[in-house]
């Protein structure tokens, strides 16, 4: 295995190419936080393992996912009853800017983004300069139904809503997510009960290839990439993820308090 491919394991760092996100907690506020946030996919909810573990009973336990997809930072509300808010308006699917603010229950975080610091140089780029696919679809097997999403972004999971909803007990409330980084398809697991599998193996951040087989509880589905010369030579990684990269922030309903632990023992506690 090669060190491209070890890093299709876990969510990769972003790469030097790629914008610089963080998002501000409590903006104009004295005591205000700046998270930066590294990795390609950064879940925010109230289950341990989330980049951003907002500890409160009305946080799904995977809430939002803002993902940073090489050229755009992206954010998603993963089908939750409560909502994430926009700049003060109900989001589901959007691009966001420098300066916007993204609401869940409490907290409000102002977004701040960065232009990357080596635009344009092929070893920025983690899956090197092979050209990406013009159409990514999912076979359904074994019945051969075409599933292919519009968004950017689409949610495969158990809750109706979802760009792919299964209903399976095996398969969580929302399982994962489909992108694009750096024009190719990529899956990333969403923390689920029972994994995603690409070829029979259990993957958290993996670039997927024509003919990859995903498995999502008993469902499976053959990737079908139109127009892709994607190499079989396995990515460089970028950097590798840090052990400790977890915020972990707690509300009470009564005192509105807010707390950041840097020592994430909590953050990473099964429960």
């Amino acid at each position: 295995m090669t060190a491209g491919d070890k890093a299709t394991r876990a969510n990769l760092i972003v790469a030097e190419a790629a914008p610089r996100l963080s998002l501000v907690l409590r903006p104009g506020t004295e005591d205000e936080t700046s998270i930066t946030c590294r990795r390609v996919v950064t879940l925010l909810g109230s289950r341990p393992g989330c980049k951003v573990n907002l500890r409160h009973h009305r946080v799904a336990p995977v809430h939002a996912a803002i993902v940073n997809d090489g050229s755009r930072i992206l954010a998603i509300d993963l089908v939750t009853k409560k909502g994430t808010l926009l700049n003060g308006l109900n989001m589901e699917h959007e691009p966001l800017d420098d300066g916007d603010l993204l609401t869940i229950h409490n907290w409000e975080f102002r977004v701040e983004i960065k232009e990357p610091t080596h635009s344009g140089h092929a070893d920025a780029h983690p899956f090197g300069l092979d050209p990406s696919p013009r159409v990514v679809a999912l076979e359904q097997m074994p019945n051969g139904r075409i599933l292919s999403s519009s968004r950017d972004l689409c949610i495969i999971g158990r809750r109706n809503g979802c760009d792919v909803a299964i209903s399976d007990t095996r398969v969580s409330r929302v399982h994962a997510l489909l992108l694009s980084y750096f024009g190719h398809p990529v899956i990333f697991d969403l923390l689920s009960s029972n994994n995603t599998f690409v070829n029979d193996t259990p993957v958290g951040f993996c670039r997927l290839k024509n003919e990859d087989i995903i498995t999502v509880g008993e469902c499976r589905f053959r990737v079908r990439l139109v127009g892709s010369a994607i190499s079989e030579q396995a990515a460089r990684a970028s950097e590798k993820q840090p052990a400790a990269d977890l915020v972990d922030i707690q509300s009470t309903e009564s005192k509105q308090r807010w707390r950041i632990a840097d020592n994430l023992e909590k953050a990473t506690r099964k429960r």
